[in-house]
């Protein structure tokens, strides 16, 4: 794409260049103005990666091919750490840049389900299409995606009978590549799959890991958050070792990070100093209010507010994904 691309698709929106650079701000969570925007036009800069991606998408409008699915899981055996907001505001900001993406809530508590404001019982006793249904064979994993308005994201609902298939899962043989085998029919339609993991290393875990391609693994920089790292690694890498999975942990996300707290900053270079060598440790995600706010109306905090604390350190895991992704889309071109 070339700066009179730019031009013409601005052009057709019906846009002066500072309406289409807020424009693009509100998408893509960035902050350029109506003078970079007139640059790239005129070729005297180059257009961001990121910027290119999202405009070649919107070039190619509605009919825009999709897929393969790059798979990730968002997973730590210890609750409360972010696995949920980090899932659903990855989602959200991948969605507003033009992919689409599909979250699938692995937990059955049903957090992520209800973070995007669905209604958790209705999908368990009257509606009856959720992963559980899905896992059990009584629905296919198209029959429930539920979209979310207006972020673009796609769910996958969960509830709290997810919790007795996995006794299902263990008895039988193939139980923890059941839901890579599920994965395996809609990959194709998508771009990213992001899967919120419960906060163990049971059944429904494994099944993510065994059907991912990239983990994030979310931890607050908390003492006693921290205290499993060594312990969840080893189990990481005994699923990946011991089912010869080729899934990649892609780093460690630390979560509700107050820069005021020594506590926090010593954990934090803890984590550096530990696993750095070895690990990305990606830019910290404060602690703000927003996130809980979000939450309460349903929706993905980076989408109800794009410039919220914690969003540029964000995109950094976004755009890590992005490349991951074309990598893998390389590779495959090649083979």
């Amino acid at each position: 794409m070339l700066g009179e691309d730019v031009k013409r698709l601005r052009e057709q929106k019906g846009m002066l260049q500072a309406a289409f650079a807020q424009w693009l701000n509100e998408r893509l969570g960035r902050r350029y103005d109506g003078p970079k925007s007139s640059r790239w036009e005129g070729n005297r800069e180059k257009i961001p990666e990121a910027v290119l991606r999202f405009l070649l998408r919107e070039q190619a409008g509605p009919d825009a091919q999709h897929g393969p699915a790059y798979v990730v899981a968002c997973t730590n055996n210890k609750g409360g750490v972010g696995k949920t907001t980090t899932s659903v505001n990855l989602g959200s900001v991948l969605a507003a840049q033009g992919n689409r993406v599909l979250v699938i809530d692995a937990d059955p508590q049903a957090h992520a389900t209800a973070n995007l404001g669905l209604d958790t019982p209705d999908y368990e006793q009257e509606i009856k299409k959720s992963l559980p249904h899905v896992l059990r064979d009584q629905v296919t994993l198209r029959d429930v995606i539920v979209p979310v308005r207006p972020s673009g994201l796609e769910v996958v609902p969960s509830c709290l009978g997810l919790s007795f298939v996995e006794n299902d899962l263990i008895s039988d043989s193939s139980g923890p590549l059941a839901m890579r085998e599920k994965i395996a029919e809609i990959k194709d339609d998508y771009d990213f799959i992001i899967i919120d993991c419960p906060p163990n290393l049971g059944q429904m875990t494994t099944n993510a890991l065994l059907a991912c391609h990239g983990v994030v693994i979310p931890t607050q920089t908390e003492y006693l958050a921290s205290l499993g790292m060594e312990k969840l690694l080893a189990s990481i890498a005994k699923i990946k070792r011991r089912f010869v999975s080729e899934f990649q942990i892609l780093g460690i996300l630390p979560t509700m990070h107050d820069v005021r707290l020594h506590q926090h900053q010593v954990v934090l270079e803890h984590l550096h100093t530990t696993f750095g060598q070895n690990l990305r440790i990606f830019p910290p995600i404060p602690r703000a209010t927003v996130h809980g706010e979000a939450a309460l109306a349903g929706r993905a905090a980076f989408e109800v507010e794009p410039e919220a604390p914690g969003a540029a350190n964000l995109r950094v895991v976004v755009d890590a994904l992005v490349n991951e992704r074309e990598k893998r889309l390389e590779v495959l071109n090649v083979a």
